[in-house]
């Protein structure tokens, strides 16, 4: 079964070179000049791996990166349109495993694009495909959770927070911490969002259930136990 790529990439032109030059080594690809539909795409057919242009309309490339979050089941490489320290620096802070230019000879994308993925079914084979905790249950190479055998629906970046907690289930986790975790900041920005993410959260796993497994340690941060 061929090896199948996502592409979401404005540019015709490099589009084209990048979509021909994969299909003559035998990667099936589907191509998108746009953002729209691709979270809903990505959930129907699960690629071996997201090329990501950064030259989409409205910063939709960070967006993207933000929405898929830092614990993909694929590897997420980014295509920079334009080279920078910055530019690379984000790009990982959001959850790429590679950067690399736009331009880049198919060789060398070729070779990056087979040891990512390569990279990640040797990973893959080695660990775990489903978590637990008490009756809270997430499969990670689907993205789904369940609660009592009840599935919760989760936002991607939900799934992302759920996940980083219930792998540190019984420990407290700082509100930095799980901005720089989850969310890739590096720091404090003010921002309530782990705050807000927590509510929405604590509705979805713990409305109706007697016993409550995500709670709030007072001044210190967030814990599922």
């Amino acid at each position: 079964m061929k090896r199948y790529i996502i592409l979401v990439l404005e540019d015709p032109a490099e589009g084209e070179r990048i979509k021909s030059g994969l299909e003559e080594a035998g990667y099936r690809i589907g191509w998108r000049q746009n953002e729209i539909g691709v979270l809903r795409w990505l959930e129907e057919d699960l690629p071996d791996l997201l090329l990501l242009g950064t030259d989409l309309p409205n910063d939709a490339s960070s967006v993207l990166q933000e929405e898929i979050g830092r614990f993909a089941p694929f590897p997420i490489l980014l295509l920079l349109k334009e080279w920078s320290s910055e530019a690379v620096v984000a790009g990982f802070a959001r959850g790429a495993n590679d950067v690399v230019q736009v331009t880049i000879p198919m060789a060398e994308l070729y070779a990056r694009i087979g040891h990512l993925i390569s990279l990640f079914k040797r990973l893959g084979d080695g660990s775990l495909t489903e978590l637990s905790f008490e009756d809270l249950r997430m499969e990670l190479r689907s993205r789904k959770a369940w609660r009592d055998g009840e599935p919760i629906k989760l936002t991607p970046k939900e799934f992302d927070l759920l996940l980083f907690l219930l792998k540190r289930a019984g420990k407290v986790c700082g509100r930095e911490m799980l901005l720089q975790q989850v969310w890739g900041y590096d720091f404090a920005t003010g921002t309530n969002v782990v705050d807000v993410y927590i509510r929405h959260l604590r509705k979805k796993i713990d409305s109706g259930h007697t016993k409550k497994l995500l709670h709030t340690v007072r001044g210190t941060g967030y814990m599922l136990g």
